[in-house]
């Protein structure tokens, strides 16, 4: 008796799309016929998006979600970049211009900006957001609110009625204001901003502006508002007691009301109470973390949960070291403690001194098969990442690590995973971002960069199997896999050196990558500080024609013909009516020759690399003559 894939239970049918490549596939399917189309717009996209990208929160609409994180992954893996310089306008708030790439009077070289950002929902659209950046240049706060989808006309009407100045619109129609806060007494490299997080949705008391927690380094620690509703005005709520010792790094945790954890400069971490009405905030706990008798410092620390607070220091023989937070205090001795083994001189694994920068935990998946904050990344002075696990038994097993073999000798200083598979690493030098697949990470177990875990009234992991390591260890993976999650990374600079900031071109070639953001787990646009500058990165393709919903429709080249002038010319008008879209170069990580690809400006042609985002060429090859 034959039967189809309507007559198969709603549970194996649920489980026949749970392996859909693509939001596509499904609407192929969903056009066979009215029952299975039914289905797959009731039920057929949720299961899609919950069993292929589980950390993404529930959204308003599933075939929207299913359509942008589907474009958004096609976009990262055809390397389809579209990056610019963050600069705010001139003429706000402030009586001089605030390019970006500036650098205070009598200093040597630009500020080092640390970033935050996140976006909600603000209608049942997907593209209706709101998106909030903060960043600290030098010792001025600057922060850019923008409101994308169909709401963006009423907020303008509203702010109309209200006679607040008309906002900034971008090509893309979305409405953006600015903020330039900075006080009179404030002197650039004295009283620069070292710290800098923003109060989510959830989080903020009041739904009429933003929260912003500021860290300096003169000692002041505070919280900011910026009311939507008055211009470009803000104040300063709250104070919290640091005794004029410089802030290093913060962090706050997602409970409601968050606490704020406080890295203070001679090696204390102290954690403070969010909700307390109070002008002066003392905290509630207080823990030395450095040792005295060791010249080691802290260099990072992280919520990797609401409980649970991961900090980095070094060199030590236990850099990574895991608190547990309490609400009313912090536990005076780790829980949890991580060592990084080497070959000593006698030939044995042991516990070598390291130093960890940045730690980032990797993002959650809403399955229920782990426990929030389980698993995280951290980048080591050595210019390697690794991925550890809080369950992890005993010492003496191998951990998974991450390292570019051209640049392995640059620390890492910013960490940002994107998904479950994809993490960017912010390079030392050469302003370099480094993109990872963690679908890659079998050739990157080895013996000498393991790492071993202490780990007190912890789950255990289940111990992988002699035969599975032996696998991962090997070579013997098939070129297709290895081509398809091969590593790269990529210059964040403009090749186009007309329309680079002329005063900080040098400096900016040899610039580290100091700080990492995105907006949410779901958002195509990441934020990467730079010496003296902020740059903005969209994964899309200005030749989409169906881009995530946020982004205009591009135009296809096709393969017979090259795509004509007029359509070229649109898209300038679409993605870069200013010209001020940079134009970046990238090497992949292989084994043979490096051959590093650069793009070109938007209306011009690139190559024909197969797989590749069509704005790319390789000088390297040439078709009848003619360099792509």
């Amino acid at each position: 008796m034959s039967s189809s894939l309507i007559d198969l239970p709603p549970e194996l049918l649920s489980h026949i799309l749970s392996y859909a490549e693509n939001a596509r596939t499904l609407l192929c399917l969903a056009l066979t016929c009215k029952k299975l189309g039914n289905y797959i717009h009731n039920e057929g996209y949720r299961v899609f998006v919950q069993s292929q990208f589980p950390t993404v929160p529930i959204p308003s609409s599933w075939k929207d979600a299913a359509h942008a994180l589907t474009t958004r992954c096609r976009a990262w893996n055809r390397k389809s970049l579209t990056a610019r310089y963050l600069c705010p306008p001139q003429d706000r708030n402030t009586s001089r211009p605030t390019n970006h790439g500036r650098r205070a009077q009598g200093q040597t070289i630009g500020y080092q900006p640390v970033i935050d950002s996140y976006e909600s929902w603000t209608g049942p659209d997907w593209s209706s957001r709101r998106e909030v950046v903060a960043w600290g240049a030098g010792a001025e706060l600057i922060v850019r609110i923008k409101w994308m989808g169909p709401e963006t006309k009423e907020v303008q009407r509203l702010n109309a009625l209200k006679g607040i100045p008309p906002m900034e619109r971008d090509q893309h129609y979305h409405q953006s204001r600015w903020w330039n806060i900075k006080r009179s007494s404030h002197q650039d490299g004295k009283d620069d901003i070292t710290a800098v997080k923003l109060l989510h949705e959830a989080q903020r008391p009041s739904k009429s502006g933003e929260y912003i927690v500021v860290g300096r380094a003169n000692g002041e620690l505070e919280v900011i508002f910026v009311d939507h509703n008055m211009g470009h005005r803000w104040k300063r709520l709250t104070t919290f007691a640091t005794e004029g010792r410089p802030v290093r790094f913060i962090s706050i945790n997602s409970a409601v009301p968050p606490l704020l954890a406080v890295c203070l400069d001679d090696g204390t971490v102290s954690i403070y109470s969010t909700a307390a009405q109070d002008i002066l905030v003392k905290p509630v706990g207080v823990i030395r973390v450095r040792p005295k008798n060791q010249s080691c410092r802290i260099w990072s620390l992280t919520f990797l949960r609401f409980d649970r607070l991961a900090i980095g220091l070094g060199p030590s023989t236990e850099p990574i070291r895991v608190f547990e937070i309490k609400s009313d205090s912090i536990t005076s001795e780790p829980i949890a403690t991580f060592s990084i083994c080497g070959m000593s001189r006698k030939g044995v694994l042991a516990p070598v001194a390291k130093t960890i920068y940045p730690i980032a935990p990797l993002p959650h998946a809403h399955c229920g098969c782990q426990d929030e904050g389980d698993l995280f990344l951290s980048g080591g002075y050595d210019g390697t990442v690794r991925l550890h696990d809080l369950r992890f038994p005993a010492p003496g097993y191998l951990t998974p690590s991450f390292s570019d073999p051209v640049d392995s000798s640059s620390a890492i200083y910013s960490l940002l995973p994107l998904d479950r598979d994809r993490f960017l690493a912010g390079s030392a030098n050469h302003s370099l971002l480094k993109v990872f697949d963690m679908r890659s990470a079998v050739e990157k177990l080895c013996f000498c960069g393991s790492a071993t875990a202490s780990v007190t009234s912890q789950p255990r992991l289940l111990q992988r199997q002699p035969e599975r390591e032996k696998s991962l260890s090997s070579c013997g993976r098939s070129e297709s896999l290895e081509k398809k999650h091969r590593n790269w990374n990529v210059f964040l600079v403009d090749r186009s050196t007309h329309r680079a900031p002329k005063s900080n071109v040098a400096r900016s070639l040899a610039s580290s990558v100091y700080s990492l953001s995105t907006p949410s787990i779901y958002s195509p646009r990441i934020f990467a500080g730079v010496e003296g500058n902020v740059i903005q990165v969209d994964a899309t393709s200005v030749y989409d024609r169906f881009p995530d919903p946020i982004f205009p429709a591009g135009y296809v080249r096709s393969e017979q013909k090259l795509e004509n002038w007029v359509q070229l010319g649109e898209q300038v008008r679409r993605w870069d009516p200013r010209r001020e879209t940079m134009c970046l170069a990238l090497y992949e990580h292989g084994r043979g020759a490096v051959h590093l690809k650069q793009q070109v400006s938007i209306g011009e042609l690139g190559g024909m690399i197969p797989g590749w985002d069509e704005r790319w060429k390789d000088k390297q090859q040439t078709k009848s003559g003619i360099e792509l």
